[in-house]
């Protein structure tokens, strides 16, 4: 979702800033933000605060996502009208994110994304690079791996789609640059998410 269908990269370090800074936790570099924006947050809260609970901190930062900067969070250029021709071909759509069920439902709802199945973080074990929920998603849909696409923006989302045996599709619409994710061989690798359309 993040960085494919949606750019919420703005919304994410302005709240991750602010929830610092409301709380007394040290303020992050953007760097530091960028390496860990993959993870569930309350993952990658462990991972930037090893020696705090991260709750707090965690429920600061979707508060703030969810209210203050969610105006900041816009449409990745032509990711619904992208979606609709896919499922005009007949062609199913699962969407799998590391974002929690609420904030990832409100951002269906916002920009009317069309899709058949939705994975979140709260619907598997374990989370990207890890395989489980690409294959659990493959499961939902009734389809196999030798069928299934899997677009992301991240060099751990090439990473998942390989280790499920789905071909993987890199987009650079995201916080990774063209470079980071080709290091990862995608089987495709394109700039806009409209370019799906070259391959089927």
């Amino acid at each position: 979702m993040d960085g494919t269908l949606i750019d919420s990269s703005k919304a994410i370090l302005s709240s991750v800033k602010e929830a610092a800074r409301i709380t007394g936790f040290r303020i992050p570099t953007d760097k530091e933000i960028k390496e860990i924006i993959h993870l569930p947050s309350q993952i990658s809260f462990r991972v930037l605060y090893p020696d705090k609970d991260p709750a707090e901190f965690e429920s600061v930062f979707l508060s703030l996502m969810r209210g203050k900067f969610k105006n900041m969070i816009k449409e990745i250029p032509k990711a619904k009208m992208t979606l609709e021709l896919l499922r005009e071909k007949g062609i199913k759509i699962a969407i799998v994110t590391t974002k929690d069920r609420e904030s990832a439902e409100a951002a269906i709802r916002l920009f009317q994304f069309p899709y058949d199945v939705l994975l979140t973080a709260e619907d598997t074990a374990r989370t990207r690079p890890d395989p489980e929920p690409l294959l659990k998603a493959i499961k939902l849909l009734n389809s196999t791996a030798a069928q299934t696409f899997y677009c992301g923006d991240t060099p751990q989302d090439i990473i998942q789609g390989r280790r499920a045996g789905v071909k993987t599709i890199g987009v650079t619409t995201g916080l990774h640059a063209r470079r980071e994710l080709e290091k990862e061989k995608p089987d495709f690798l394109f700039d806009n998410i409209e370019r799906v359309f070259d391959i089927l």
